[in-house]
């Protein structure tokens, strides 16, 4: 994918796609029996760290100009591969091996950025508390067995309709047949989650002609993974929380925001911020500088 270039012309809005690349390096980490790959961009032995963990479908590239703009504030950057179709359990273990990686070849300050399914996967990580020294999350997190999130992945049309109609029978079948592909527009649509109240035209480009286009996306995962989304317990309880935790939620997220705002209510009294975003789930992307700025002052306090 490197050599095609896709990444340059669709994911980067507000930098200079060559400097990106030929900043862009890789480093590899082993988790289980598998050896894999991060996107880095490398400061120095002893800067602190991020680690940025893509959502759903999605590889490491899409990341690419907030990671620059994360390393242009003195941060080793580092970007974790797409999930594969790994259910949270693996997830938590990878995101675990990579933090072990990182820590372990440069310095021990480790911020993680956890979008989406990442953000799931992370906030797991810190419940049982992992090796990392603060967190932020957008489009996450959840306790994924939580009926109060249930209730608000199945609220409303669209994919939320299709979720609240199939997730029932999914649930059967993943006990009979727990390998059967599922196409991820059946529980995520991506087309219909573009901000269309100020954001519209850098987000089309992303979405429309980036993502839905992209070859090297996800589009399907094995059912075991998806219901892992709505039946994986966590590690701890809430309340086990103990490093410095942001929210960064958008105004039109995937669901509906007074989920996160409870669980946020929720948290112990760490170190924490709730950050209301003017913007909608690609907000991330269609904002890099901005969305650096914000991830990269919290991190400066905590990590």
């Amino acid at each position: 994918m490197r050599s095609t270039g896709y990444w340059k012309s669709h994911y980067v809005l507000e930098s200079d796609a060559e400097v990106i690349d030929r900043k862009l390096g890789t480093s590899f980490f082993v988790s289980g029996p598998e050896r894999f790959e991060l996107l880095t961009f490398e400061k120095s032995r002893d800067a602190p760290n991020i680690l940025i963990s893509p959502g759903s479908a999605g590889h490491a590239r899409v990341f690419a100009e907030l990671g620059y703009q994360m390393h242009l504030r003195g941060y080793n950057v580092f970007i974790m591969p797409k999930h594969g179709g790994a259910t949270i359990g693996e997830l938590v273990r990878r995101h675990s091996a990579a933090v072990d990686h990182i820590s372990g070849t440069y310095s021990e300050r480790v911020g993680v950025f956890g979008e989406g399914l990442g953000g799931f996967a992370v906030f797991y990580l810190a419940l049982s508390r992992g090796r990392i020294k603060s967190a932020v999350y957008q489009n996450a997190p959840a306790v994924l067995t939580e009926p109060q999130f249930l209730r608000a992945v199945s609220t409303g049309r669209g994919a939320a309709g299709r979720r609240k109609v199939f997730l029932p029978a999914l649930r059967i079948l993943s006990r009979i047949a727990p390998w059967t592909p599922v196409p991820i527009w059946l529980y995520l649509d991506f087309e219909g989650l573009i901000d269309m109240e100020g954001n519209q035209e850098s987000e089309t480009r992303l979405v429309k002609d980036g993502y839905l286009k992209d070859p090297g996306f996800d589009r399907w995962y094995p059912l075991s993974a998806v219901m892992s989304l709505v039946s994986t317990a966590p590690p701890g309880p809430v309340s086990a929380l103990e490093i410095p935790t942001m929210f960064l939620v958008p105004s039109r997220g995937w669901t509906d925001p007074s989920y996160l705002t409870d669980l946020y209510r929720r948290l112990p009294p760490i170190k924490k911020r709730f950050v209301d975003v003017n913007g909608g789930v690609f907000w991330m992307c269609s904002h890099p500088k901005e969305a650096a700025t914000l991830i990269c002052d919290w991190f400066d306090e905590t990590v």
